[in-house]
């Protein structure tokens, strides 16, 4: 994790002062949603820098979860090193970015917003220590995501909107309930739709984000993108995640083994 830090009129410092203003939504996980998330001229600085579709790479092709609909969704992480391959004209605005918001400034204040609801998770024990991935993601007509909980290795998640105009707004996350009451999933199995009740939408609108604390009850998805919902573009947004560092290496580790032991046999 970078150490990026704010000052009054940096795009760090504002994101940071708008966090302070979130109003966290206790159920049924707790959430919220935000505008205005970053300054208004450099949020058109960043669609303007997007990279071309090519820089992609496609869901469905290096996942290992091998969902058809996985097949119309490209992302690029925000890995070390990932700015090396962008064209030169975008590459210092992303260099730029990546410094401040994978940095350590920005992993407390997204932590404070849900200070709260974390003391009531871990009592006296401290929060543990979190590591940050974050993604580059471009959704295309096919796309959806059914209901589901998330990796029990996160700890908060954050959705940044990149929408173009308010065309789309009604493109975004989608909040859901169960029916069966008390239902819950530790490991982020893909659930039908028709098993859960839609309690909210967060708009997919311009410079806006929705931020929640994984649990096994964090239920969200997408409902299914037509070609009609992204005639005019695609759905753009970053994912931005605060791991479980211990549980996330935990984790990253056995599934290193199981794949060295599938291309020794």
């Amino acid at each position: 994790m970078t150490n990026g830090t704010s000052s009054p009129g940096s795009p760090l410092g504002y994101v940071v002062r708008r966090f302070e203003t979130c109003k966290v939504v206790l159920e049924p996980y707790p959430h919220y949603y935000l505008e205005d998330v970053f300054p208004a001229e450099y949020y058109q600085t960043l669609l303007h820098n997007l990279p071309g579709s090519s820089f992609y790479q496609n869901l469905y092709e290096v996942t290992d979860l091998k969902l058809n609909h996985f097949r119309h969704r490209d992302q690029r992480d925000l890995n070390e090193g990932w700015t090396e391959k962008l064209p030169d004209e975008i590459r210092s605005f992303w260099v730029g970015f990546t410094q401040w918001f994978l940095g350590l400034e920005f992993a407390q204040a997204v932590l404070k917003t849900f200070a709260e609801p974390l003391r009531e998770r871990f009592g006296m024990q401290p929060v543990p220590e979190v590591s940050v991935e974050a993604q580059l993601i471009r959704h295309r007509a096919g796309y959806f995501l059914g209901p589901h909980s998330d990796l029990y290795s996160k700890l908060a998640v954050v959705l940044l909107y990149l929408a173009p105009d308010e065309s789309a707004s009604h493109l975004g996350t989608s909040i859901y309930r169960p029916k069966v009451p008390g239902f819950a999933c530790a490991n982020s199995t893909h659930y039908s739709f028709e098993d859960f009740i839609r309690v909210e939408i967060a708009p997919y609108r311009p410079n806006s984000l929705l931020a929640f604390l994984r649990s096994d009850r964090s239920f969200h998805g997408v409902q299914p993108l037509s070609e009609q919902d992204v005639s005019t573009g695609n759905r753009d947004l970053i994912q931005y995640v605060l791991y479980n560092k211990q549980v996330r290496q935990e984790q990253l580790r056995a599934r290193n083994l199981a794949a060295h032991k599938g291309d020794s046999q």
